[in-house]
């Protein structure tokens, strides 16, 4: 493989690496850039520079040499990239399509997989003596079934993130996807990628199976999955900067001066009598879609009611009445049994950091603060 391909395989990975970077540094710098979103996009580039110049460490016999020169250690470092990139895909999925989306403590369980790898790479290559890891580097055995199945491990977790972002993107609320300016093809784009990233499972599943049994035609496989490995990161290569253009091009829009039309009283009544009487916004999972559908009539005549009449969007308009939904509670001896945690998640929010945000700014205490502040108030009221 070192022979056949080697300025070609050298050549693919260098320019790979170096665009990644590129386009990663271009939009850290880029100033309507800076969201959630576009910092994940960001780390979704670089990730992918460290796998290409992994992959040119693990096949280039040039460079296998460049790290045994300077130490055996430097070999299995970028490979942290491959446990990574997956998660990041499914986390830009969530920030792109999650009204107000931030990390949580359970997002932290994405790097579980990631430390099983650092354990078993610790026991397998690190805790070896050095002339071992010169040896093993040397002769690259590293085609046993403990390697390659960690290296299948990695890929099929990298498969399952990506169809769950493809499915993020598929279901996600329109309004959403406007806020973000997401591209109608990005679901497209997602698919791709997902059917890369299967491609080289498929491969990794076949060393797996040529590790335990043998695969009679594992040198013809090899080639064909080394020649596809190209043609496939070629158009993921395009695939990237399609989607990063899209998010580079995105200016901020302008708001329109318009000219405001009448909205129809009976049309707001009924959305307030909605909101009171059946309090839909409980639901945590209430979209436009579902509140239009509830009222009978068309999604984009109910956003220009609230927009025109309310001068809020969808989101804050809901968020409105679940405040105060959580005020009540907060206050109700009913329910002082309740932790703060319950009272969000019964007031219809799914988010503690977004409940806790928009609950100071409208009172200008934290909900428990709230809570401590109105009991104090009702005792000395008493005494």
């Amino acid at each position: 493989m070192d022979k056949t391909l080697f300025n070609l395989h050298d050549l693919v990975l260098l320019l790979i690496a170096f665009e990644c970077l590129v386009v990663a540094i271009y939009i850290g710098f880029n100033r309507s850039g800076r969201s959630f979103p576009t910092s994940l996009l960001i780390a979704f580039f670089v990730v992918h520079a460290c796998i290409a110049v992994h992959e040119l460490v693990l096949w280039g016999s040039t460079f296998r040499y460049w790290v045994l020169e300077s130490s055996p250690n430097y070999f299995f470092t970028l490979n942290f990239a491959y446990w990574l990139d997956g998660p990041l895909l499914f986390l830009f999925a969530c920030a792109v399509t999650q009204q107000d989306f931030a990390l949580k403590r359970w997002h932290a369980f994405f790097l579980l997989p990631l430390l099983v790898f650092g354990v078993f790479i610790y026991q397998h290559f690190y805790a070896l003596p050095y002339d071992v890891r010169v040896t093993l580097i040397k002769n690259y055995s590293f085609a046993d079934f403990d390697y390659v199945f960690m290296d299948l491990l990695a890929k099929l977790i990298r498969v399952a993130f990506a169809v769950y972002a493809v499915l993020l993107i598929l279901k996600s609320d329109s309004q959403i996807k406007e806020k973000y300016n997401v591209p109608a093809w990005l679901p497209k784009v997602l698919m791709v990628l997902t059917g890369i990233l299967a491609w080289e499972t498929m491969l990794s599943a076949i060393k797996v199976y040529h590790s335990l049994y043998g695969f009679p035609y594992y040198e013809v496989v090899e080639l064909i999955g080394l020649a596809s490995y190209y043609m496939q990161f070629g158009l993921l290569n395009v695939v990237i900067f399609m989607a990063a253009s899209h998010f580079l091009r995105a200016q901020p829009v302008k708001a329109k001066t318009v000219q405001r039309e009448p909205v129809s009283e009976a049309l707001i009544g009924r959305l307030e009598s909605t909101m009171e009487s059946e309090r839909p916004y409980l639901n945590q999972n209430l979209s436009f879609e579902r509140l239009a559908e509830k009222l009978d009539i068309p999604v984009k005549e109910l956003s220009n009611a609230i927009n025109r009449h309310y001068e809020v969007n969808f989101y804050e308009f809901i968020n409105n009445y679940r405040i105060q939904e959580a005020r009540q509670m907060l206050e109700d001896p009913a329910h002082n049994d309740k932790s703060i945690t319950n009272i969000f998640y019964d007031a219809g929010f799914n988010s503690k950091s977004v409940y806790n945000t928009l609950f100071k700014k409208k009172f200008n205490k934290t909900p428990s603060q709230y809570r401590n502040d109105f009991k104090n108030k009702q005792a000395r009221q008493s005494a």
